[in-house]
């Protein structure tokens, strides 16, 4: 279903005016025109909607995996002619605004978008959730007329319009004189303490991880100053700066934090790690909390952990139709050894889960150990290693060898035994899958032999290498021609322009939104094995890969910066990393 973008409250309000109900006709039959299904897809849901009579036909397409829930949404305002609009460019008035608490809306993903006399018009995710339309009509007093946005549109008009919490009322809860200076204190009689369970305090706090999911941020950053806090978001890969709070804030923020992630709230002089959950939305999306003393009080990273974001089909990856394809040849492989490669932030969990989510449909019996368990997944028995105890991952793996395991996926490969351990899994008739801090395919077959693998060895267990980064595309929303030196060969539609992003509010004034995952994909071949027993150099290993039709990383972000879709830097400097 298409947006219609708007661009003045008037288009909107003659939008709203104009429409007229359609002829009343079956979701199953809306679904089939737009091509979101096929007529094997709808006799399936059809059939079980049969045999689950309480249940609705979109709400079977989700639990399936056919659609998403986005899906059903505006093929459902299509059926009842509610309009889908685009909000990027309609200008939003704060007296409308403001007739629903911001706290509301971030919840509940709406927008008040417009007022006309009695009448409040309302954007929604799900334009047609009853409960959601009635509490609006409840808070507003006014006849709510709902139109469809999509959830991300929604976000980035929270982002801009809602980013500010009321921190003079925080201010004056953790403003006191002192006394945050004493590290010996102990946690009941803390200000510090007191503070971070009041309704401010947890206010912003809240606002603050909660601009980070909006954003599809990975990582927040609180990070101390000398006379203020800074706050920044991961978006993409890069740090983007949101705003600075006050210093006395620090105290009490990182106090509730510790309490949420279930730390030792006294203790300010040695690194803590913790973990908590929230609800969004339907929704739990795990954080995972870092706080390390610094000469200007603790710093703290909050990494975000949302499953619909990190757990995905493999198909949902786009990867190249030639790498993909390799992929799933050497999942069908029942023992051996599997890797993904990559720097920190490359993707490479990712890709596991997503490999590991196409072998357990085939009800193998899979165990994994990771540190730490980053998303919890069905069919799949998960340990977290705690080297605390001695609970490493060579302990674990060795454990797992009399699990009667089909399949054992590493989180890491990090040294010498580990890696042991794992190839001796793989000699033993299991399939292995594993990650490796390397900077290309080639690479990776080296640095297992520097671990102390045996070249012999990894040529018989080794069935291939993946080695990924993920990189930035171009904004849809500010893209601009740029030229480019002769040597980077020809652009778009064969000239020599390329695009890259001028920045606006829609990419956060970055250039770029969203991105993809580039790769090489190094099968092992009867020729390339030959080269590992031999022990030959990973320059060797890359021409024989390249001749046998392997794409480099260079050469995919090249690719993508020629058709527009990212920047000739951002290509070159993946591709380098």
């Amino acid at each position: 279903m298409e947006r219609i973008p708007l661009s003045s409250v008037e288009e909107l309000l003659r939008l709203v005016d104009d429409r007229r109900p359609p002829p009343d006709r079956p979701l199953g039959g809306i679904l089939l025109e737009s091509g979101l299904i096929d007529p094997a897809q709808l006799d399936q849901a059809l059939a079980r909607q049969g045999r689950e009579r309480n249940k609705h036909l979109g709400r079977i397409l989700v639990e399936s995996g056919v659609l998403n829930a986005g899906q059903i949404h505006q093929a459902l305002a299509r059926k009842f002619g509610i309009p889908c609009v685009a909000l990027d460019q309609l200008p939003l008035d704060a007296a409308v605004l403001a007739r629903l608490p911001a706290e509301f809306a971030v919840q509940h993903t709406v927008l008040p978008l417009a007022e006309s006399g009695e009448r409040l018009i309302v954007a929604l995710e799900n334009p047609l959730d009853a409960a959601t339309l009635e509490l609006i009509r409840f808070n507003t007093g006014a006849s709510v007329i709902p139109v469809l946005a999509s959830a991300e549109d929604i976000a980035l008009a929270h982002s801009r319009c809602y980013s500010k919490v009321d921190e003079d009322e925080a201010l004056e809860v953790a403003r006191p004189d002192t006394a945050y200076s004493d590290p010996e204190a102990e946690a009941p009689e803390d200000p510090a303490a007191r503070a971070a369970t009041r309704r401010p305090i947890v206010r912003l706090l809240n606002a603050i991880i909660l601009q980070g999911i909006m954003r599809h941020a990975s990582d927040v950053n609180i990070r101390p100053e000398r006379e203020r806090i800074d706050v920044y978001y991961r978006v993409d890969g890069g740090l983007q700066f949101s705003r600075s709070l006050h210093k006395s804030l620090l105290p009490a923020l990182v106090s509730r934090l510790k309490i949420i992630g279930h730390m030792n709230i006294a203790e300010r002089r040695l690194p803590q790690e913790g973990n908590a959950r929230l609800r969004r939305g339907g929704r739990d999306i795990d954080l995972r909390v870092s706080v390390i003393p610094t000469v200007n009080g603790e710093s703290v990273v909050i990494r975000i952990l949302d499953k619909e974001v990190g757990l995905k089909p493999f198909a949902g990856l786009g990867l190249p139709e030639r790498e993909a394809g390799e992929m799933l040849r050497i999942l069908q492989r029942p023992h051996g050894l599997l890797l993904v490669a990559g720097p920190t932030g490359s993707g490479k969990s990712t890709t596991l889960y997503a490999l590991l989510n196409e072998v357990r449909a085939t009800g193998a019996h899979i165990l994994s150990v990771e540190d730490p368990v980053e998303y919890g997944m069905e069919g799949v028995e998960q340990v977290q290693i705690a080297d605390r105890i001695g609970l490493g991952f060579a302990e674990v793996l060795r454990r797992f060898l009399r699990h009667d395991p089909d399949v054992i996926m590493v989180g890491e490969i990090r040294d010498g035994e580990t890696a042991a351990i794992a190839c001796q899994a793989a000699l033993t008739g299991h399939l292995v899958m594993s990650t490796l801090h390397t900077n290309s395919a080639p690479d990776t077959v080296a640095r297992l032999i520097d671990m102390g693998v045996e070249p012999y060895i990894l040529a018989s267990i080794l069935l291939g290498v993946m080695s990924q980064r993920l990189i930035r595309l171009i904004c849809p929303h500010c893209s601009r021609s740029q030229e480019a030196p002769p040597q980077a060969g020809e652009g778009r539609d064969g000239g020599g322009g390329f695009l890259r992003g001028a920045g606006c509010a829609a990419c956060n004034f970055t250039g770029y939104r969203g991105r993809r995952v580039i790769c090489e994909v190094l099968p092992v071949t009867p020729g390339i094995a030959a080269l590992i027993g031999a022990n030959a150099p990973a320059a060797e290993l890359a021409g024989l890969a390249r001749e046998q039709g392997m794409v480099s990383l260079l050469d995919q972000a090249l690719r993508l910066a020629r058709e527009g879709r990212t920047s000739l830097e951002e290509a070159l400097a993946i591709a380098g990393a």
